[in-house]
């Protein structure tokens, strides 16, 4: 009998001690990842073409586009610990062989798992909405879609800054007698941003 009380008050020594230590090296910055925490971040960056899908889904060898640049703005919700939603506003542009400027302007609903522990935090994104696309002055509004993470580091309690990489699919969708002008594209947009949390 005595042998079984020592062996409990071990493990519960060992318990406590273990509570103890999880305590103390609990993340500073939880405060930031729990319900109904927000944060704006804003992230300039540049804008890559990676390919074209025509109307038949047959690639299009080069995309005629040269490398470009991207500006958004995010705000995200917290709905718990590592889930959140929000929107983003975003816009980017890139040249054609042709001297010609592709302007987008996607507005998007997002939402993002993150997790981490300090002073580093990771998020997985998806977004979906409508795009805005012009290119000589013709206009045409699209659905959007965007994946990617990103990793960031806390600066303070309200400041964090790091980077993040997003794959754009830009479908531009025409309808009737036009359908033939359908084509599938795809960008990787890369960025450094701060966000604000709040």
């Amino acid at each position: 009998m005595k042998k079984k009380l020592v062996a409990a008050a071990i493990v519960l020594l060992v318990l406590c001690i273990g509570m103890v230590w999880a305590q103390d090296s609990a993340d500073p910055f939880a405060a930031n990842r729990k319900k109904g925490s927000q944060s704006i971040e804003i992230s300039p960056g540049g804008f890559l073409p990676l390919f074209v899908l025509d109307s038949n889904f047959a690639m299009i060898s080069t995309p005629n586009m040269s490398p470009g640049a991207a500006f958004s703005v995010l705000y995200r919700y917290m709905l718990g610990k590592n889930l959140g939603v929000g929107g983003s506003i975003a816009g980017s542009f890139v040249t054609t062989v042709g001297g010609r400027t592709l302007f987008l302007a996607p507005v998007c609903v997002s939402s993002t798992w993150v997790f981490g522990t300090d002073p580093m935090e990771f998020d997985i994104s998806a977004e979906i909405g409508m795009n805005v696309m012009r290119l000589s002055g013709n206009g045409i509004i699209s659905p959007i879609a965007k994946l990617g993470g990103g990793i960031s580091r806390y600066i303070s309690e309200s400041w964090s800054i790091g980077g993040k990489l997003m794959w754009w699919f830009v479908p531009e969708l025409h309808l009737g007698s036009y359908a033939n002008l359908n084509s599938y594209a795809s960008f990787l947009e890369f960025s450094i941003g701060a966000q604000y949390l709040f």
